[in-house]
This record gives structure tokens, sequence and C-alpha cells, in this order.
């Protein structure tokens, strides 16, 4: 269980969201430029580290930034040196799904920015862009039980840059106004319509949970910058 994601409004109350994220295995973080995406990715990632103790995570950040992200080891890929780890996880995967390897703890695959890493390889590798989205199916598809716990994090998402959009089963929308259109909608929260969307300011979202209706989100602020880059330092260096 994955404590204090974030608040939601209850009678009036600011009350923490708790997720459980072995039941809840598949994210989507989506939110435009500037609207505090990667500030809630470190957090998120702090929040792993603290309370799953056994957790293995690999984090790929294709725009490497460096300032919000500036952990080390070879759990952490950059630019295009993220394909390798991808292929590294899903070797991974295969292993736990050929009885090659024991699914002791959850195995994290953590991408900032998915959409423009494969906006990238359909320009330059259209076969290993297909050949990364067939993988990405597959984990999708059948890592619950292998213990694989996905959360990939975009600016904008397009369907078919989502295989197996509908097994992802925790939506996050780290903007409100992001949610007027009709796209980004239909995508996220496709029985939302566009009345139903009140934008507020940076800070609130909107999010989704399998079986659940869409509800707004308030943020919550990091106390600590010192401790959290610590949390999510020791995450990455867990099994290096």
């Amino acid at each position: 269980m994955i404590k204090n994601v974030f608040e939601v409004n209850n009678r009036g109350q600011p009350t923490p969201v708790s997720i459980d994220i072995d039941r809840h295995y598949a994210w989507v973080v989506a939110g435009p430029s500037g609207v505090g995406k990667s500030t809630f990715l470190r957090r998120l990632i702090g929040l792993i580290s603290f309370y799953d103790e056994t957790a293995e995570a690999y984090f790929m950040d294709f725009k490497a930034d460096e300032d919000m992200f500036s952990m080390t080891g070879n759990h952490v890929a950059r630019s295009f040196e993220c394909l390798d780890l991808f292929e590294t996880v899903y070797n991974r995967f295969k292993a736990r799904l050929n009885k090659q390897e024991e699914n002791s703890h959850n195995l994290y695959l953590i991408f900032d920015e998915w959409q423009a890493f494969l906006a990238y390889l359909e320009q330059t590798d259209k076969k290993k862009h297909k050949d990364i989205l067939s993988k990405m199916l597959m984990m999708n598809s059948m890592g619950r039980s292998l213990g694989l716990r996905i959360i990939l994090s975009s600016q904008r998402f397009l369907m078919v840059d989502l295989p197996g959009r509908y097994n992802f089963n925790c939506i996050i929308s780290l903007s409100t106004s992001f949610l007027m259109s009709t796209n980004n909608r239909q995508l996220l929260f496709p029985d939302m319509e566009k009345d139903e969307v009140v934008v507020k300011p940076r800070g609130y979202g909107y999010f989704q949970l399998e079986g659940e209706p869409v509800k707004m989100f308030r943020t919550i602020q990091v106390r600590d910058e010192e401790r959290l880059n610590q949390r999510i330092q020791e995450l990455f260096s867990r099994y290096s």
C-alpha cells in the first residue's frame, strides 16, 4: 500500500489517498509542461521507497532531467540509454514468466516521457518501435501476478502509445485544464464529460482507480527535499 499519494476533499476536509500498488499495478501519469509532473513523480518514487521496503525499481528518464532526477546507478538510464534498460526489465519479466526467477519482491518499471521515447523510435527505427510496444503490451497484460509494477509518465499520450490501455488501472492527470481537450479526456477518462471538468490552478488534478469514479485531488508538497533525495537514491541502489 502506497500511502499519502495525494489529498481529496472529504466533506470539506483534506483526506490523504492510499493506493494498493499490488491491485492497481499499472499507472499512467499525464500532464503538460509546467504542472509539476516531475515533482509529483519524485515524491511518488520516495513513497515507493518508504512503503515498499523490498521493491526493486528501474527508472528511465528519456529527456535526461538530472536537476529533478539526480540519482545514479545501474537501475537508472537517461536519454538513448533508456532502450537498453527497458530491455533489461523485459528480460527480468521473461525470467519470472518462465519461472527462472522467483517473484520475491515487486519490480518497478518507471518511465518518464514515455511518449517522447516512442516518437523518437518511430522516426529512427520503426521495427524497434513496434517491438517495444509489443513488449509493453505483454508486460502490462501479464505482469501483475509476476510482481511487475508499471508507471508511465508523459506530457501527453496517444492511444497507440498505450498498448493494453484498459489494463492501466490507475490514471492520473496532473492538470485540470488539460482535460478540457476532448482527446485528452477521452483517452484518460472516457466517461467524463467536458462540463464535469472543474478547472483549478496548479496543484490540482483528477485521478481514477479501476472500478471507481473520477475524483479531483490536490498534490501534497514535499517538506524535506534532502530526505526525499536520500530515499530516491536508496531505492535505486538496493539491488545494484
